[in-house]
């Protein structure tokens, strides 16, 4: 095995500063941030004689002024401060690439308030595309491009997940389990990984910026005052980059590399977003998460001063998942997207201390590289010794605890084996099947879902139908129901039987109303006792439907 080990190096830590913004320039803000060289200083606005809070960093990107549009939207530099997407691309993400190739672990992370341009840095808008897009794109490039000899193959694999209310959701699926999907630690390295997560195998950057539009259209998205489109989950993007290379004597060694790009939530205080009820929530556990990963980069900064700390991965999901990317095997950068004005003094500097505190952070990253026989070699013993296990029965041992105890840490190591034994049998799949073969795979499966999504279009366009409406538009339009000739029941989902459109919420019956649809004739009834609404006025007896009525069913479901 070759196990090339890089000296420690600190996380590269970059800040970057957006234009005002409408809200801002509403208001008459004022810029009190500036930036010379790698020194970024901010003034208190409240206090004018007082010395600005000076930080330095890798890199301190302008992007405030100096830019012009051209015809095509793309924003141009104008002044040589000017920082544009290509730059921040070139500084940050080849370098990612390149350690990629290399063999290492690559993490890149953006942080800041919601609205400071984090999503834009990432992903871009429009033509001006972030460092996501642009890496993969350049992956792919730099793929067709090498000539290297001794690589007999390449595979590339996309995932996409957020972290939404502490639960993890896979944005490749439109289904997820209820909680989300599980969060395990593999024993044997001591990392969390997503149980079930699917990973596509991808041979074009087209085919990853489908998959990333697929995704992107699933990703859970609110409305605050403060930002019209804010990201109101994290948002982790997998690029698996492995490399087949031939020694000498003739022998497979895979050389791979995990690139980890996060787009984290936007972290503010609750009155200056104006989010109530469950916006509050959400902004509650995206503080929690990113609280918790506060803690992490003061433990570990700590810890590379000097003083030992226990580092509390456990603390969020988040944390977790982001534990190789901060404290292990990984190349790491975090950009932490600024805003200019005054009335936002104190999230700007709460962003810039985070951001000095993880430029402290040393990680050791290790070329991934191994023979490939060695590798299925020790796949199938780890299982065959995890089958040992589950056989066993070892809780029997454990004494001084009661049977239901017993029953239940049985059940939780039962689990965890089993979870284990599934990602081993996924690994050596993974590496005895052709990537080619499971590439062709997967194209078959997309091009069937494009296919349906047609249907599904056609079927709305000559037939009625009833679409979701959300307080949060973003939200409006994603659930969709035929309305098919015959008698349709709605009513909760426990109902006996079961209804044909079953809906959860506020004051929803088993059996709540009926629906019947002759021709393009739709009329809809309500059942006794059940609360139904259309265009404000109480339902109570059938009623004809009209296109774009709006129906209110119990307290919360409503559908126009």
């Amino acid at each position: 095995e070759v196990c090339i080990t890089m000296a420690s190096e600190s996380v590269k830590v970059a800040v970057r500063i957006r234009p005002f913004n409408s809200r801002e320039k509403e208001r008459n803000a004022k810029l009190v941030v500036e930036m010379h060289g790698n020194m970024t200083t901010i003034r208190d606005p409240e206090y004018e004689g007082v010395e600005p809070k000076k930080f330095a960093f890798d890199y301190s990107y302008w992007s405030h002024d100096g830019f012009d549009v051209d015809e095509n939207g793309v924003f141009t530099p104008v002044s040589p401060k000017y920082a544009d997407q290509r730059r921040v691309f070139n500084d940050l993400g080849q370098g990612v690439l390149d350690n990629a190739f290399e063999g290492f672990n690559c993490s890149l992370f953006a942080y800041g308030q919601t609205g400071s341009g984090k999503s834009y840095s990432m992903v871009g808008y429009g033509p001006n595309k972030g460092i996501v897009p642009m890496t993969c794109d350049e992956l792919f490039k730099a793929i067709e491009g090498n000539k290297n000899a001794s690589v007999t193959k390449y595979a590339v694999t996309f995932s996409m997940l957020e972290i939404y209310n502490e639960q993890v959701r896979d944005l490749l699926t439109k289904n997820s389990p209820k909680g989300g999907l599980q969060v395990r630690q593999n024993p044997k390295l001591g990392l969390f990984y997503v149980q079930d997560l699917k990973r596509v195998p991808v041979g074009s950057y087209k085919e990853i910026e489908k998959r990333m539009e697929e995704g992107t259209a699933n990703r859970t998205v609110a409305s605050t005052s403060m930002n019209a489109t804010s990201s109101r989950a994290h948002t982790v993007v997998t690029i698996t980059f492995d490399q087949i290379v031939k020694n000498e004597a003739g022998q497979e060694t895979k050389k791979s590399s995990t690139i980890n790009l996060v787009d984290l939530a936007g972290s503010e205080r609750a009155d200056s977003t104006g989010a109530t009820g469950d916006r509050l929530k959400e902004g509650a556990n995206i503080n929690k998460s990113l609280s918790s990963l506060g803690n992490v980069i003061s433990a570990l900064a700590e810890d590379t001063g000097g003083k030992k700390k226990v580092v509390p991965y456990r603390d969020s999901v988040l944390t977790k998942l982001l534990k190789n990317a901060l404290g292990g095997n990984s190349k790491t950068v975090m950009i932490a997207a600024l805003s200019p004005a005054d009335i936002n003094y104190d999230e700007t500097l709460g962003t810039l201390r985070y951001a000095d505190r993880a430029k402290k952070i040393k990680t050791r990253a290790v070329v991934n590289e191994s023979p490939l026989d060695k590798l299925v070699r020790e796949l199938r013993e780890e299982n065959e010794k995890l089958k040992r296990r589950l056989e066993g029965g070892s809780m029997e041992m454990v004494v001084g605890i009661d049977a239901n105890e017993r029953d239940r840490m049985r059940k939780e190591l039962e689990d965890e084996l089993r979870a284990q034994l599934a990602a081993n049998q996924y690994m050596l799949g993974d590496l005895s099947e052709s990537h080619d073969e499971k590439l062709r795979q997967t194209r078959i499966e997309y091009d069937a879902k494009q296919l349906e999504l047609i249907k599904q279009q056609q079927e709305r366009e000559s037939q009625p139908h009833l679409v979701n409406l959300n307080e949060d538009s973003m939200l409006s339009g994603v659930v969709i129901h035929i309305l098919k000739d015959g008698d349709i029941t709605i009513g909760r989902r426990n109902a006996d039987p079961v209804p044909d459109l079953a809906l959860s919420g506020l004051n929803i019956q088993k059996k709540h109303a009926m629906i019947r649809v002759v021709g393009h004739e739709v009329s809809i009834l309500p059942c006794s006792g059940a609360k139904t609404v259309v265009n404000g006025y109480p339902l109570t007896g059938e009623r004809l439907l009209e296109h774009k009525d709006r129906v209110l069913f119990g307290g919360c479901a409503d559908v126009s």
